[in-house]
């Protein structure tokens, strides 16, 4: 049993991927809380009125998240996957703190409550990173067609994906073990897992399904002859 994260920029293509690694593996999978986000719309038209509001309201439902998930972990035996966890949330406060949507007292209050949380909260065992062109995100933030969405500019995810790299360097540092995986480009799910020797558990088919091993190191083996 294994806490999983999932980090990526928006447009990454997170929850696809999360869907289909928690069938993969028999994991329960915690969504990010964007259709729930009373603030999401106002702050995109407001930033500067909303984001810290906003973003304290989304570390208190992450770190719900997160109870709800050690718990389900606990209680069932088997793993759990957060979409965006309350560790991810800090890239966004501090990118609203940069762009001067956040004052430096917002700011310093938000990382206080962060820091309190965290005392309570367990390490995630595994954090996968898609890593992403800010480009190709916001082509793929521009097909989906999230009304929402529409305003973002190539400036803020070229920002996020600073913040992205430097939060990998924290969660390494705290003790989560960390994938940095190539998501340019949407690929087999489990050909990648193989490709980057995702440590999963030995609950996961992957290791104990002849067929899907065999298929994967076939994949993996032509992948290098070419």
């Amino acid at each position: 049993m294994q806490l999983i994260i999932l980090e990526g920029l928006i447009g990454a293509g997170k929850t696809t991927f999360a869907e289909k690694l928690s069938k993969l593996i028999d994991a329960k999978l915690y969504y990010e809380p964007v259709k729930d986000n009373p603030y999401l719309e106002d702050y995109y038209k407001n930033p500067k009125r909303y984001a810290l509001e906003m973003q304290f309201w989304l570390m208190s439902i992450r770190f719900q998240l997160h109870q709800e998930a050690i718990k389900y972990i606990w209680d069932s035996g088997k793993s759990a996957i957060i979409d965006r966890s309350i560790y991810g949330d800090w890239i966004f406060a501090k990118q609203n703190w940069l762009d001067g949507n956040i004052d430096d007292r917002g700011y310093e209050s938000y990382i206080k409550h962060r820091d309190v949380m965290f005392r309570y909260l367990m390490i995630p065992h595994i954090t996968l990173f898609l890593d992403a062109d800010p480009k190709i995100c916001l082509d793929r933030i521009h097909m989906r067609g999230r009304d929402c969405e529409k305003g973002i500019p190539l400036k803020y995810l070229d920002g996020l994906h600073i913040l992205h790299r430097e939060l990998m360097i924290e969660l390494k540092q705290r003790g989560s073990h960390v994938v940095g995986i190539n998501w340019n480009n949407f690929r087999d799910l489990e050909a990648t897992i193989a490709e980057y020797n995702v440590p999963l558990n030995k609950t996961n088919p992957l290791h104990f399904n002849p067929a899907i091993t065999e298929q994967t190191i076939e994949t993996l083996s032509q992948n290098n002859i070419q």
